[in-house]
């Protein structure tokens, strides 16, 4: 008998992927303004741990996993890395290689190396320690980077081991958590990040350390400054997840159906906006025109739009997820990824009935 899901995790994860959604838009459009930089930052700091933590909580059948996984996020992969990259092959900064994922794509092979490895890793005494040790030394080494995604697998390993030992009775302690003192470790998660951001001497131009894919020298940091960037983000992220999956609603919403389908959001989302983007100041403008009010309004860090642009960013973000998530969509890339599955895997000698088939459309 299926388990009945739970409306709060999706909810989270509805709420996740459309940060997801508005940070690559945001990197897309390449405006450095100070508030957006600081949303980005924090949303940085804990949307892909807390994924990461979902996928582990969701993954802990490792054998029925790693079974799965070539099909699940292989296929994906090979489909959507490529064609990502025909459509950007003319921009300068776009380098293609086989194994090196671009954009968002790098979490299929994070997922797809991780499960294919757990049943050995699990026999690792004081995995999840040794883990972080592992990650922090990683960042010594310039040649441990994007090529099969083996620094994000490596250092979002431990925030999926995190998720893995999380039982449900965990889960329930975290969503008792007496909100001031949720409240309280989220902010104090959120200024360590901000202000080691503020601080170290990071070079711009190279991403953003948190996000786990590069070296320390590669951004401009000593081994030291790059353990304590590393480091942080293994105590700010727990302590921001924990405040949102505290107060992340368990009742049916919109946020529900876009969690449920936030693996075809996560996949598809690039697409649009690259599109979008060409006619973002026409766009912009018009907003102008129809809330000439908002124009006005100083803050810091203000944007060539104003506060306009920051309320697009936001309604595109939920937009994009909220149709990529439907069930239409959904359907289709469940019947498109089947179909790859027939064509490049021999059927299954045991064989299983559609309702058996657990469905490669979440992020889980």
């Amino acid at each position: 008998m299926a388990t009945q899901r739970d409306a709060a995790l999706d909810n989270l994860k509805g709420l996740l992927i459309i940060s997801v959604v508005y940070v690559h838009f945001y990197d897309l459009l390449g405006q450095k303004t100070a508030l957006l930089f600081t949303i980005r930052t924090l949303l940085l700091t804990v949307q892909m741990p807390l994924f990461l933590f979902l996928s582990g909580y969701f993954g802990k059948h490792v054998e029925k996993r790693r079974r799965s996984a070539w099909a699940d996020y292989l296929i994906p992969f090979l489909l959507f890395n490529p064609l990502y990259y025909l459509i950007r092959s003319g921009q300068e900064d776009i380098k293609f290689g086989l194994l090196r994922p671009l954009n968002m794509y790098w979490f299929l092979l994070t997922l797809l190396v991780i499960r294919l490895l757990m049943p050995e890793l699990l026999r690792v005494r004081w995995l999840l320690p040794v883990s972080i040790v592992v990650a922090l030394l990683a960042g010594g080494d310039k040649d441990f980077g994007r090529v099969l995604s083996l620094s994000r697998t490596v250092c979002f390993l431990p925030f999926y081991l995190m998720g893995y030992y999380c039982t449900p009775e965990h889960m329930k302690r975290i969503r008792k958590i007496p909100i001031p003192v949720a409240a309280a470790g989220a902010a104090a998660g959120a200024l360590m990040a901000l202000w080691l951001t503020d601080t170290m001497p990071l070079d711009k131009e190279a991403s953003h350390p948190f996000q786990l894919v590069n070296s320390y020298a590669t951004q401009g940091l000593e081994p030291w400054q790059g353990i304590a960037f590393r480091f942080a983000i293994y105590i700010a992220a727990p302590l921001m997840g924990m405040m949102l999956i505290r107060l992340i609603p368990s009742r049916r919403s919109l946020l529900t159906g876009i969690g449920r389908g936030s693996m075809t959001v996560y996949l598809l989302h690039a697409f649009p906006m690259l599109w979008v983007v060409e006619y973002w100041e026409t766009l912009c403008r018009w907003f102008n025109r129809l809330f000439p009010m908002l124009e006005g309004i100083a803050y810091p860090g203000r944007l060539c739009y104003g506060i306009p642009q920051v309320i697009l960013l936001g309604i595109y973000a939920f937009l994009v997820s909220w149709i990529l998530s439907s069930p239409p969509v959904v359907r289709s890339y469940n019947r498109l990824i089947a179909g790859a599955q027939r064509m490049v895997f021999y059927p299954e000698k045991t064989g299983k009935s559609e309702q058996q088939m657990e469905s490669v459309q979440e992020i889980r």
